[in-house]
């Protein structure tokens, strides 16, 4: 084990706890509490400082992962040049146990927090690069706002199979600029049927960027959606104010998207990494921002099985003496964002582009024949280890992706290693 002092800080939200014990793995004096100020930590880092002079050998400060309070933290400490690990809570859970006797309070979990990085499992963390930072935090909004639009589309959607019960015959997109004008200005039957008809069809016509023969047939379809209404529609007149104020807030937040998007690919275009990603068939800018803004230092992983478990899409072993638990999962330890991203995709590398051809056809094929034995969600998770493979290596070599039979790639693969053996 290193000399050093450790420095276990129990972070909260205005103040946190810190245990320091010294490289004999004694506690130097008692755990002590400060406010997350920039007094109280300036306070702290003076504290440390005397120590470190006091016992002659640097502090490494561990911390649990707590969001932005311990982000806030590390980028303090970081910055007053101490060296600071970030610890995953699921690895702080597995000690709790470490004494027979159940205590929970701050101070005896920054002792707990100081005591795992003597087990040598925890190593220092650096801060991300700044343009990594700000993806990071521009992506996780993005998919905040992609899942409340999705909430707030299926409410609507629910409103509306009450008040025009035959609308998607009309609309089969019913967030399209055509289809929420018309719910927004004629959100009962009534309105509809008493809309002028020549101003309705210019405006779908305008709103749809088509021909007006394709505005009046919706025209009609609206109209025997609106007849049907009457007589089947069961919405109260309430309904028409909750559909407004659903359809406003929809506007604003696929508007807040589309800015926060735009964000994302001006950032995203000059990362080197970002543009690599995107040459796999399936990855678009968003998708490949989301998994390197999570992944942060692809210098940390030594191989791609690392990368694998990092995504949370690794297999939990369960064994015990002979007992062999037969029904595999993922571990799901990793970033839920990146199984979320991988898992789009994995969808989209099996799909048919415009011109009826496979994305990737080699993973298609993969795919074909994994579902003849797995079940197709199993399948799928085959397929995302294919992709994290193939991120692996295009980070790794720092070229485009290119796609190759199985055969091709054994063949260049034993070529590499034929000449690596004529060398040495």
């Amino acid at each position: 084990m290193e000399n050093k002092i450790i420095v276990g800080i129990d972070v909260a939200k205005e103040f946190s706890y810190y245990s320091i014990i010294t490289p004999n793995g004694k506690q130097y004096g008692k755990p002590f509490k400060a406010h997350n100020t920039l007094e109280g930590l300036e306070k702290v880092s003076k504290k440390l400082k005397e120590v470190e002079k006091e016992l002659n050998v640097p502090c490494v400060l561990v911390m649990e992962s707590t969001g932005h309070y311990s982000s806030i933290l590390f980028h303090f400490f970081h910055n007053s040049n101490f060296e600071v690990c970030i610890v995953n809570p699921i690895q702080t859970n597995s000690i709790k146990n470490i004494k027979v006797r159940k205590v929970k309070n701050d101070k005896v979990d920054a002792y707990r927090i100081a005591i795992l990085y003597k087990l040598g499992e925890i190593k220092p963390t650096k801060p991300p690069k700044k343009e990594i930072h700000q993806l990071n935090i521009l992506c996780r909004q993005y998919i905040k706002l992609v899942d409340d639009c999705t909430m707030y589309k299926n409410n609507l959607i629910s409103l509306i199979d009450q008040v025009y019960p035959e609308y998607n015959t009309a609309f089969s997109n019913i967030t399209s600029k055509a289809s929420l004008y018309i719910l927004e200005n004629y959100p009962s039957a009534e309105k509809l049927l008493n809309a002028d008809k020549d101003t309705l069809i210019t405006i779908l016509a305008t709103l749809s960027r088509k021909s007006l023969k394709w505005a009046k047939t919706k025209y009609n379809a609206l109209i025997d959606v609106a007849k049907s209404a009457l007589k089947i529609g069961c919405a109260p007149k309430s309904s028409e104010i909750v559909i407004k104020s659903a359809i406003t807030i929809l506007k604003t937040l696929i508007k807040q998207k589309s800015t926060i998007e735009k964000e994302i690919k001006a950032i995203a275009k000059n990362i080197e990494e970002i543009k690599l990603l995107t040459t796999i068939p399936g990855i678009g800018i968003i998708s490949a921002a989301i998994f390197i803004s999570e992944i942060r230092d692809f210098s940390n992983f030594k191989n791609a099985r690392k990368l694998v478990a990092f995504c949370g899409i690794d297999p939990a072993v369960v064994e015990s003496g002979k007992f062999k638990w037969n029904k595999v999962k993922m571990s799901k330890r990793g970033s839920g964002y990146l199984r979320r991203v991988l898992f789009m995709i994995a969808l989209a590398s099996i799909r048919k582009n415009r011109n009826s051809q496979y994305i990737n056809p080699i993973l298609y094929n993969y795919y074909s024949i994994k579902i003849k034995s797995k079940p197709k969600k199993v399948a799928l998770v085959a397929i995302m280890h294919k992709i994290v493979n193939y991120i692996f290596a295009v980070l790794r070599d720092k070229k485009p992706f290119r796609i190759i039979t199985p055969e091709e790639h054994n063949k260049s693969y034993r070529q590499s290693k034929l000449k690596l053996t004529l060398v040495s």
